[in-house]
Order: structure tokens, then sequence, then C-alpha cells
């Protein structure tokens, strides 16, 4: 009996061990993942909300680390992804670069320049090229997966959800691909020609993908069956690519106006007067939202009614999507050159580097570390 026990303790104490083991294996894999989540910035604005917000903090003022040369002015935004920075160049190049050190590590040609800032995904980089190509590279070896080809410029940026990459070409569809082989899944043509094209990227939240054209129309459409959910016309334009926070799209419109809409039924929550054209697009900042604007304005408005809050200036246009540390930094790069630093928490604007072309580029934040390009055709890594 008493062998019986100890038998028994044994096994308890096994079964136990064996938990121990599978609970600390599971919680080292979570937090290793969720410290890769959340260091890299893997496509335009960081994710598919396109919070543009890094969990990493920035310690100002930033210096230098390192500058890569291309042969074109850089209008792609950088993108992170473990070790390595993706970008494009208006020379027709995809590059990819060592992270810390910015060594090239390889890169492969379009046959048209890439205005297009790329998405990574499980081992795969995808972007679009002026040709008309969607392409897909494996970020190992810069090899060729897969490409495919549209009848028009493509200028917007990818995103990827759900094993497809949903992106738009100015030939007025928009195109939902499969990740594995670039399948055509679905595909949707964008209203009004006249002022057809795609120059903002989408968005995701839910299962709806959100997407805003030159037309003016804002489309939801289903991600699985491209069904269109609603649509939503605007009194003009929109180049300003949109985001999506707490259930409520912003956008920003041709006409100098600020959007607020609600994301499940398409409506109009409210509208705030701008005063100038934006390029870059809405970000929120805790109650707020921030926009910059052709001006050299970044103005922010409050998140539940649009009324007017604060208004920062800087030299220069700013066509710049602004990227946000978890210590409130903001960094945007400007047409002089530069840039620049916005401490909401002091309600500072600081120079931080200088460069010789301006900046349409936005920044990346990752490990502590800015990349952003720029149009005399370097992409810099800037941090302590």
């Amino acid at each position: 009996m008493e062998n019986k026990k100890i038998e028994n303790k044994k096994m308890e104490n096994g079964k136990l061990s064996h938990f121990l083991i599978f609970l600390f294996s599971y919680l080292l894999i979570y937090a290793l993942s969720a410290g890769t989540v959340s260091a890299d910035w893997p496509m335009f604005m960081k994710d598919p909300a396109h919070s543009s917000y890094s969990s990493d903090t920035l310690s100002l003022p930033l210096k230098l680390k390192w500058r890569f040369k291309t042969d074109g002015p850089i209008y792609s935004s950088p993108v992170v992804y473990g070790k390595m920075v993706f970008l494009g160049s208006y020379d027709s190049y995809m590059y990819a670069l060592d992270a810390e050190s910015g060594m090239l590590i390889w890169k492969i040609k379009t046959d048209g320049p890439i205005l297009s800032t790329p998405a990574v995904s499980d081992g795969v980089i995808y972007f679009g090229s002026k040709d008309g190509w969607i392409y897909a590279v494996s970020i190992k070896e810069g090899k060729l997966l897969w490409k495919y080809e549209t009848r028009g410029k493509v200028l917007t940026s990818p995103l990827v959800a759900e094993d497809v990459v949903f992106i738009g070409s100015n030939d007025y569809y928009f195109y939902a691909l499969s990740t594995k082989d670039g399948t055509l899944i679905w595909r949707s043509k964008l209203l009004d020609y006249k002022y057809g094209g795609l120059y903002s990227s989408p968005i995701y939240k839910g299962g709806i993908i959100y997407i805003t054209a030159k037309s003016g129309i804002v489309n939801a459409f289903d991600a699985k069956s491209g069904a269109k959910v609603w649509a939503y016309r605007t009194a003009t334009s929109a180049y300003s690519s949109p985001s999506i926070h707490k259930g409520n799209l912003y956008i920003a419109t041709y006409r100098r106006a600020l959007l607020a809409m609600d994301a499940e039924k398409g409506t109009l929550i409210w509208q705030a007067e701008l005063g100038e054209w934006p390029y870059s697009s809405p970000v929120a900042i805790k109650d707020s939202i921030y926009i910059a604007l052709k001006n050299g304005s970044v103005k922010s408005f409050n998140i539940k009614d649009g009324k007017s809050e604060k208004e920062y200036k800087f030299p220069d246009e700013l066509n710049s999507t602004m990227a946000v540390s978890k210590n409130n930094i903001v960094v945007i790069g400007c047409d002089d050159g530069g840039l620049y630093a916005l401490n909401l928490e002091k309600n500072e604007v600081s120079l931080q580097y200088m460069t010789n072309g301006g900046i349409h580029s936005s920044p990346a934040i990752a490990n502590g570390i800015v990349y952003v390009g720029s149009k005399d055709g370097f992409v810099y890594a800037l941090g302590q």
C-alpha cells in the first residue's frame, strides 16, 4: 500500500513537472512572439489598421547610425521585419538591408520605379511597381516567388491579411490575390473613370477591407468574397490613406476636410475643416486625431466631435505620415529634407537630422531606431 502511494505521488510529480515545462515553454514562445511582433514594422503605417504606433520608446536627440545609397529618389517607406529593412527606390529596385549595419543583403529589379511601400508576412515580401506588376519575393534569398500583372501603374501599398494580398492599381481595379501563388481571388472595379486611380493604401478590420480612391469614394468590401458592404461618396478626391480606431474610420480629402465615419455602417459622424490639402494619413493618438498638411502644419482634433485642438508648425511641406513612439514622440519627414521630432508631452518640435532631399517617405520605428528614406536616394537609420 505504501509503495502504491509513493508510485502515485511520483506520477503526480511527473505530471506537474510536465505541466510546468509546458507552461514555461508556452510563456517563453509567447514572450518571444510578442517581442517580435511589437518590434517589427512590417507594412505601411505599421499594421492593418494603420495605427502608425510603436511600442518602443525613443530617446532624443536621434543620431545617424548608418545610411545606404540607392540610385534614385526614395518615396517608398521602409518596413522592418526581424533584423531586416526593406524599401523600394525610384531606380526600380527593391532592397533588403541589414537593420543593424545597413549592409545590402539583396536587391531585386523590376521594370519600373517603386513608390509602393512593401508588406512582409511569413517570410515573403509583397510590393507593387510602376511597371504594373505585383511581386512576391522570398525575404531570405530575394528570390521571385510569383508576380501578377495589372493594366495600370501600381503606386499604392499592399496589405496582407487572411493569407490574401490586398492592393490597388491605376487600372481602376482593387485586387485580392492568394499569398501562396498570386492567384486572383477577386477584384473589384472602382467607379468614376474621370477621377480614377489609386494612391491610398487599404486598411483591414474584422473581415472588412476599406479603401479610398482618387474618385473620392470610400469602399468597404468583404475580405473573403469581395462583396460590397457599403460605399460612401465624399465631395472630392482622396490621396491620403485612411486609418481606423475604435470602430471609426478617419479619412482626409483633397477638399481640405477630415472625416470621421462609422466603419460598420458607412455613415458620417463628423467633419472638420483642415484649411489645407493633406497628402499624409491621419493618426490616432490617445483621444485625438493628428494630420500633417501641405502647408507645413500638423493639426490635432478631438476624436469624439472633431473640434480643433492644437497646431504645430514645420518649415516646409509635409507629405510624410507620422510615426508615434510609446513615449509620445512623433517623428515625421519634411520637404526641406529634415526628419523632425514632435514631443507631445512638451509641445516641442525639433530637427533631428537633415538629409539632402525632401522626405516623402514615412518613418518606421523598430527596436528604438527610426528608419526613413529621402529623395536624395539614401535610406537612413537614426537612434541613440
